[in-house]
Order: C-alpha cells, then sequence, then structure tokens
C-alpha cells in the first residue's frame, strides 16, 4: 500500500465541525460545498474516481481523522477494505487492511448495518477488540451507502477523537445516498435473482439438456494406425554365416516350394572344399606309408591307428565343407508370398546364422495388426469391434474383431510406446493384401460422454498434478 493506513493520527489541518461552522453564520458556505460535493459524485466517470471522492472529498465539510470505504454488495461475508483517505492503493497484505476486512464483515452482519450509529470496540469479537486501539480512534462513525430499494451496498467508517453531533450525522446520511446512487450507476446494479422469465427458463432448459447429454453414455474408441500382416509366416533364416550374392525372387512375388530364394557368394565355401580334399589327400597318404612301414617295422604299428583318426578328421571337416556348400542357395519350403523389403538392401551384406531375411505366408490367411499408443489407449476386450479406414481406400469401411493385446507395451519403429493389437476380419470378406497399411478405430465400453470428451485432459491433468 502506498502509505501506511490506520492508527490514530493527529489531523494535519484541524478543522471546526460542521456544526459550530453552521452557528456561526456559515450555512450558505456549508449549503455550497454540498452541493459541489454532490456534484462530483454525480460526474464521476469512473468507480476509481469515485472511490477517491467518497474518502477525500468529505474532509470538505466534515473533520476527522480517516476515513474507509467498505464495499460488501449487500453480503456480510463479501465484506472488504475498498479504498481509504489519503492512501492512493490498498495492499491486500497490509496489517491494517486484514484487521478492516475482519472488522468489516462483522460490522456488516449486524442487523443495524443500514442505519448510521456509531461503532465500539465491543460490536466486534475479542481478536478485533484487542487491536481497535491501534488501528481507529475512540469515536468511529458506521455510515452506510444504502440504494432507494434499502439494499446496503457498503459503507463509510469515519474515525476521529470527539463525538459525531446529529447535524453531520444528519448530513453525512444525505451525502451517503449520493454516493450510493453513484456508486451503483458506475458499478452497475447487483445481481438479484429474480423470477424467471420464458429467456431464463429457456436458458435453464439448454443447461440441462447439456448437463444431460455429458451424462448420456457413449461408446469409448481410440485411433491407432494399423497394419496388414500375415498369420504365422513361414521365417526364412540365413544358414550359414557368409554374404548374400543374389536374389531369385523379387518382394511380394509368389513362390512355390522348393524354388530358390536367394544365394551366398560361394568363394569362400569352394576354397574352403578344396582346401578340406587337400588335407584328406594329405592325410590319406601319410596313412599308406605308416600301413607299409608298420609291415617292415613294428615299430610304426603305433601311428597306424593315428593316420587312421586322421584320415577320418580330414574327411569329416570335407564332409562338413560340402554340406555348407550345398546350402548356398536357399529354397522355399512351401508355398506363398516373399514377404521383404528390397533386395539391394541385402546384397553384399554379411549375415549370421539364424538371422531372419524373409517370410513366406499365405496371401490368404491375414491379419490386422494395430498399434495403440499408450497415451491413447482404452480398456479392451476380446471380440470388441474394429473399424479399418486403409489408406489406398479411405472411404471403404472393413470390419475385424479383436483377438487379442499386448500387456507391455513395446516401442514402435517410429519411436512410439504402443500396445500391440492382433485382429481378425471376417471369413465371408476378401482378405486385403499384406503391408497394406491406414488407420483403426477400436471401440470399447460404453461411458458418459463427459468422461469421453476428457478423458485426455484429466489424464493429462492428473499426470501433471498427480491428484
Amino acid at each position: 500500500m502506498t502509505g501506511q493506513p490506520g492508527g490514530p493520527q493527529p489531523s494535519a489541518s484541524p478543522r471546526q465541525p460542521m456544526g459550530q461552522q453552521a452557528g456561526q453564520g456559515a450555512g450558505m458556505e456549508v449549503f455550497s460545498t454540498f452541493i459541489r460535493m454532490e456534484e462530483s459524485a454525480r460526474h464521476a466517470e469512473t468507480v476509481e474516481e469515485l472511490r477517491h471522492i467518497m474518502v477525500n472529498d468529505l474532509r470538505r465539510l466534515f473533520h476527522f481523522e480517516q476515513a474507509a470505504l467498505i464495499i460488501g454488495d449487500g453480503r456480510s461475508e463479501s465484506a472488504r477494505l475498498e479504498a481509504v483517505s489519503g492512501v492512493a492503493l490498498v495492499e491486500a497484505e497490509a496489517p491494517f487492511v486484514a484487521w478492516m476486512n475482519r472488522a468489516a464483515r462483522h460490522l456488516m452482519a449486524r442487523e443495524d448495518a443500514g442505519e448510521t450509529h456509531p461503532v465500539s470496540s465491543d460490536m466486534l469479537p475479542a481478536r478485533e477488540q484487542a487491536e481497535w486501539a491501534e488501528w481507529l480512534h475512540p469515536q468511529t462513525l458506521w455510515c452506510p451507502l444504502k440504494t432507494k430499494d434499502g439494499m446496503v451496498l457498503g459503507a463509510l467508517l469515519l474515525t476521529r477523537n470527539h463525538p459525531w453531533p446529529q447535524a453531520e450525522t444528519v448530513m453525512l446520511d444525505r451525502i451517503a445516498d449520493c454516493y450510493a446512487y453513484a456508486w451503483r450507476a458506475l458499478a452497475g446494479p447487483r445481481r438479484r435473482w429474480r423470477r424467471p422469465t420464458a429467456r431464463r427458463w429457456l436458458l435453464l432448459a439448454v443447461l440441462a439438456v447439456l448437463v444431460a447429454a455429458l451424462a448420456a453414455p457413449i461408446r469409448q474408441s481410440a485411433l491407432a494406425p494399423a497394419e496388414i500382416v500375415a498369420i504365422a509366416p513361414l521365417a526364412v533364416s540365413a544358414p550359414l554365416d557368409g554374404v548374400i550374392a543374389r536374389f531369385k525372387v523379387r518382394p511380394n512375388q509368389p513362390v512355390i516350394a522348393g524354388q530358390v530364394l536367394f544365394e551366398f557368394d560361394d568363394t569362400n565355401l569352394r576354397n574352403q572344399v578344396a582346401v578340406s580334399e587337400r588335407a584328406l589327400a594329405v592325410a590319406q597318404a601319410e596313412l599308406r606309408q605308416v600301413t607299409q612301414g608298420a609291415m617292415i617295422d613294428r615299430k610304426q604299428a603305433g601311428q597306424v591307428a593315428l593316420s587312421e583318426n586322421q584320415v577320418r578328421l580330414r574327411q569329416t571337416e570335407l564332409d562338413y565343407a560340402r554340406a555348407l556348400a550345398a546350402r548356398i542357395a536357399v529354397t522355399a519350403e512351401r508355398d506363398g508370398v516373399a514377404v521383404f523389403t528390397d533386395e539391394n538392401e541385402w546384397i553384399g551384406r554379411p549375415v549370421v546364422t539364424g538371422q531372419r531375411i524373409l517370410q513366406i505366408a499365405d496371401p490368404s490367411h491375414t491379419e490386422l495388426s494395430v498399434a495403440v499408443p499408450v497415451r491413447d489407449a482404452i480398456v479392451l476386450t476380446p471380440g470388441a469391434a474394429i473399424d479399418l479406414f486403409l489408406d489406398v481406400e479411405p472411404l471403404v469401411r472393413r470390419s475385424a474383431t479383436l483377438a487379442s493385446a499386448s500387456y507391455e507395451a513395446e516401442m514402435t519403429p517410429a519411436g512410439v510406446l504402443s500396445y500391440r493389437v492382433r485382429a481378425d476380419f471376417p471369413s465371408d470378406q476378401p482378405a486385403p493384401r499384406i503391408g497394406l497399411q491406414g488407420t483403426a478405430k477400436i471401440y470399447g465400453e460404453r461411458v458418459p460422454l463427459a468422461l469421453y470428451l476428457f478423458r485426455r485432459p484429466l489424464s493429462t491433468l492428473r499426470q501433471t498434478i498427480g491428484f
């Protein structure tokens, strides 16, 4: 607050009470001053200007130490300090303001709040009584701002050290009536309950319809990206470590059982077979030499068994090398469609044993795979209805039935934490092509429309503030 209101303070320029001035023959001057004060109030253009006039212009006629404007709009619980004489701005946290707000609510709740009367500390609770002498003077006057229909908008609280004569209270009643009229004209009439008109009944009816609509049950749903995938496709993996040399099929090409799918580079394998053959020949020659020597020198008979083991070892190595060489060409184990991305991504790339290269799928056995983001997840039950809108045919609605949903969320290639949902297509409808993508609308339980509309905002709010 600019300045510190409250507390007994001496008057800067003591003035003789209005009643004494009138008694000394200054009646016309007092009346003229009163007319100018009413004129100032009626000509105020803003509430702020009128508020300043109400607490400061009274010094032109009355002598007091301090004036406070209390506004309550006719309700004691809303009474508050609005303005103080000699202070430009009222700070809500100031001790004087806090005390005045508490005291104003008690004074506004009294039965005589609509009448001008002196105020004393015994009209307040014990807590406020203890601080009375700190903020107000002994002679304090309550002057209500009352409209013509008897509504008390607030009051002027004037405090000083000497009593208030009846002449001054009568004059204050008159000027307070003018202030109340001007305040209501600028601030607008207080809203009071009136008998509902046809327009109000219409508004109430519309409000009731909206409330009823928000409570109406509606089927919950969620939108998520979807893709057509094969049911139980056969994975074709690398049978050995090596480098893929060439593909014999193209993506999505139909294949039959026994057809070559791709081939490995056989350079290392051919060299390994040749080396194994040479090693076997050397081992066989050593075996023959040891066998012939054993016929002459029985001491070499013990080397025959060792040479025979070397021959068997080299034979095993050769058989293994030939077996690997036989796996250079990978063939399809069943009929279907070769499902992979691009052959150029694999040619020349080193692969390890067991690494999946492609899939062989039956194009007539497909299902729907849906990635439901965690933030859009709803309660899902097997058998729930799903509508599919493929990107290639956005105007066609396809139906599916939820078969299963994963318990744990996983990260999709797009970097979104999602639940994996699988759905079956009706048997009487043609299966969509594998690889097609679109948007799936998954239906859940019925919930009130309010929850359907505000589910995500409520979830975000709960995650933010944690209630």
